[in-house]
Formats: C-alpha cells, structure tokens, sequence
C-alpha cells in the first residue's frame, strides 16, 4: 500500500504540475475527435466534429476515445474534463503498480517484489505518460489486469477468472490492436507446454475473441476507406521498413530540412503504392531494401533494442511525448538524478528482462503460469513491433513487465547460484572427510 500511495502521489504530482505545450496535437487530435463523435454523433469516427455527415471508421481503436467519451460526459464543466481524464490516469497509474505487483505473488519472493514494486513506481516514462492523452496508460492497466485475473485464474482452477482475463485481454486489443491476437495465442502456448488443460485454453481463446469478433463484423460493413485499421497497419508496416523514418521526423518536426523532406515524401509515395497496389508496393520496398541488403537486416535486428530504449523518438525526446514546460523532473534536483540514473540503468533492465524470458520459459514444469504469460506477452510485442515500428513510447505499457521479468531472472540466477555454491560445498566436505 505504501508503494501504490508513492506511484499514485508522483503520478498526481506530475500532471498537477507539468504544463503540456498544446496538449491536442498528434494522435490526441484524432482520440478527441473520436471522443466527440461519440458524444454527439454516436459513432466512432476520427473526422472532424463539425463536419455535417460523419461517417464511421476503424483508423483509430474504440478503448480510448470511449475513455475520453466517458469523463467529457462525467465532467460537469467543458474545460474540466481534461484534468480529470489526467487525474483518473494517475490513478490508473497507480493500478498498474498494484495489479502486477499483486499477480507476481507467487512468483518473486517478497524481497524482490517489493523491488520490483518500487521501480515500477518510480520509472519516469509510467509517471509521464499520465499526463498526455494517449492510449498507453489505459492500455498498460488493462495489460496488467488481464495479468492480475489470468493469475487469479491460475490460483483458483476456476473458469470464471479465465473468461475474466481473456475479456481484459480483448479490452486490451480493443484500446491497441496489437494485442487483438494474443489471448487465443496465449491459450495455445499454455496449452502445448501443458499448463491450460484443452478446455480451459477454449474458454481463454473464445472469451478473448468476443469482442474483437465484434468490432471486425462492424468494420467490415462500414465503406471502403483509407481511414482503417488496416491503413494504419500498413503505414506502420512502410515507415518501420526505413531505418531513417525515426531521425527523419524528429528533425522535421524540430526544423525544415530538404533531405528530411525528400524522405517523408519518399515514404509516403511508397505507403501510397503499396495501399493502392499491394504487388507493386512490395516491390518497391524489395528494390530499395536490396540495394542495401545488410544494411536492412541490422537494421531489423536492431529494432528490438530501439523499442525498448529511452529516448522517446516520435515525440518532444527524452521521457517526454508532447514538449512539456514546468515539468518536475527538470526543476526538482533528486528526480531529475533519478531519471539520469533511470537512463544509465535501462539497457542493463533490458538485457536483465531478456534473461527472465529465458528463464521463465526454459524451467516451464516448475515456472509460474503468470511467468511464462508474461514472458510470452513481452516476447510478443517485440516482435509485433519490430515487424512494424518500434518506438520506445509503445514500450511504456509493457515496463512494468519488464521490470517483473528482470525481476525474476535476477531471483533465478541467484537461486541457482546458491544451489551451486552449496553442491560445491557438499562436495568438498565429502572429499575432505575420505
């Protein structure tokens, strides 16, 4: 409790204090557009509000602009809803913490999950995040809730909690749909590696898909568009392909440059080719990338390592996504030594996090259901990322399992430390004593 009131009292402090320079820009415009269109025309639609006939779309997932719907309608006062929608993600800030902490009972010993409580609490980019409106506070408390359930699941044998989780995990998908796919995914691999009976993978895999099944019946009813989920996929498919596309923004977005230039148009002739004529803009794609076939290659090994970086790349930089005045962590001398320690410590988080993936799924007769979900959860969306565009603010959502996995994989290595310590000591007294 005393960590959920440090994680809940850092995430107040921040968005009571930071001052978010034009806080509706970007993806906001597009979720508060999605917002009001829910509000006064009743459906999802990231066309502007005014417009006389809106039409609906699927560019954009339904979990967070109902979100913003929800505390618009709540708050009694039009200029109110903002800061309530950023206190009510400091509290779910704080949820997070909560939850994940609460789920790896079981897994990691007290000592090291009160450790990996307070880093959770404490890591900059889970505190910052609360204070813009984007999806990635939602969608890392709704990851950790299905987390939390699936281990209650694990617990309790009861098929309840299963349909609970695998419910969480389609809100989930249905906040970002990276994750629409993961639930059956999940029960598949449970099931193979003998840790979900037949039946109990069913119930997850189903309960998962109820409401993705859903909202795919709507979208295919609605007109051909290119404001659709399947757009979006494919410019993040072309702009995660150029190893230049993230360097190329920041700049443009700072300053104008003709070559900056030349390649954001460059990337958007080829999105333009490959959603009008899918042959010929895979095509292109081939011909640029085997001009430079190496070069491509490290560039796709290298994205795991981008995704979970620090830098935020499609934003202000640093642990920043919108430029934000008056932030605590520049004017308050011990966090700002904190994040300076943060950013020195998070590859080494990184590679402790890989290892815990190995680790929960190398020992998997003896590892926690919820250490192998999730392994499997991060190890997921690296992947999904890496084939798409891999940014570190899409890693925000999933920091606190990192921190769980480094976690565990520091408490297995020095578990099976001790045990080698000690065979060693058996067997030099053995030797001794003959």
């Amino acid at each position: 409790m005393a960590i959920g009131a440090l994680a809940l009292a850092l995430r107040l402090y921040f968005v009571t204090q930071a001052v978010v320079d034009h806080p509706i820009r970007g993806d906001a415009v597009q979720y508060l557009s999605a917002a009001l269109n829910l509000i006064l025309h009743h459906v999802l639609s990231i066309a502007h509000p005014s417009d006389p006939i809106v039409h609906g779309d699927s560019y954009r997932d339904p979990g967070y602009p109902i979100f913003l719907a929800l505390w618009m309608t709540l708050s009694s006062k039009s200029a109110a809803w903002y800061m309530t929608t950023l206190i009510a993600q400091a509290f779910l800030g704080c949820a997070t913490v909560l939850l994940l902490m609460q789920a790896a009972k079981g897994w990691l010993p007290d000592k090291w999950l009160l450790g990996a409580g307070l880093l959770m609490a404490l890591w900059p980019h889970s505190i910052t995040v609360c204070g813009y409106l984007v999806t990635e506070t939602l969608f890392g408390f709704l990851c950790a809730l299905s987390l939390f359930l699936l281990s209650k699941a694990a617990r309790h044998q009861g098929f309840s909690w299963l349909i609970a989780a695998g419910f969480c995990f389609s809100l989930a998908g249905l906040t970002n749909a990276v994750l629409l796919p993961f639930a059956p995914l999940l029960a598949v691999m449970m099931s193979w590696l003998r840790r979900l009976d037949r039946k109990q993978a069913w119930v997850l895999a189903l309960s998962g898909l109820a409401l993705p099944f859903a909202w795919q019946i709507r979208n295919v009813q609605l007109p051909p568009s290119d404001q659709s989920a399947g757009g979006r996929a494919i410019i993040n498919f072309v702009q995660g392909s150029w190893p230049e596309y993230q360097t190329s923004w920041a700049t443009s977005y700072r300053r104008s440059d003709p070559i900056v230039g030349q390649t954001q148009l460059d990337i958007a002739r080829e999105y333009a080719t490959l959603q009008a004529h899918p042959s010929q803009g895979l095509a292109m794609m081939y011909q640029r990338m085997i001009q430079a076939p190496w070069h491509y290659v490290g560039w796709y090994f290298s994205k795991p390592a981008h995704l979970w970086a620090w830098d935020i790349q499609i934003g202000a930089g640093d642990i920043y996504v919108y430029p934000t005045l008056h932030s605590p962590f520049s004017y308050n001398p011990v966090l700002r030594m904190w994040v300076a320690a943060c950013e020195i410590v998070n590859p080494i988080l990184a590679v402790l996090a890989a290892w815990g993936c190995l680790a929960a799924l190398l020992d998997r007769r003896n590892a926690p259901l919820l250490a192998m979900a999730t392994a499997l959860m991060a190890l997921y969306v690296t992947a999904v990322y890496s084939a798409l565009q891999a940014e570190p603010r899409y890693a925000i959502p999933f920091r606190g399992m990192e921190i769980l996995l480094a976690s565990g994989g520091l408490a297995q290595a020095g578990c099976w430390l001790r045990k080698t310590l000690q065979t060693r000591r058996g067997t030099g007294r053995v030797t001794a004593m003959r």
